[in-house]
């Protein structure tokens, strides 16, 4: 793997470990397509290549640390992303055995929800 690893990124980002605000997740699917998630984002649209669902009883749902929706895709089968969504998905697509994940999981995910307070 280049750049320094795993520990390379956590440095790089200034995150991850006990202390950060994120932690890297790996998770490891086998048995073929498909995979049980969804990716949405990619630098082509300014966003991070993050997972947007997870097939409940899916492959990725059925790990001893499930995928979660807002996990950032950082590697896939050792190959570091530039985050690009049309790389990852060439990489997803050209498993056919096993699929090799990393993914950064924030430890605090910002939910949308309504609030209203009654004076």
């Amino acid at each position: 793997m280049e750049n320094g690893g795993r520990a390379g990124l956590q440095q790089a980002a200034g995150g991850g470990g006990e202390r950060g605000g994120w932690v890297l997740v790996e998770a490891r699917l086998q048995g073929g397509a498909p995979w049980g998630f969804t990716l949405q984002g990619g630098l082509e649209y300014g966003e991070p290549l993050v997972i947007s669902k997870v097939e409940e009883a899916g492959k990725a749902d059925s790990l001893e640390r499930p995928l979660r929706v807002g996990d950032e895709i950082i590697i896939i089968n050792d190959v570091e992303l530039t985050g690009y969504r049309q790389e990852a998905v060439a990489l997803v697509k050209g498993s056919h055995k096993t699929l090799q994940l990393t993914v950064r999981r924030y430890r605090l995910q910002v939910f949308a929800c309504k609030l209203t307070i009654y004076v």
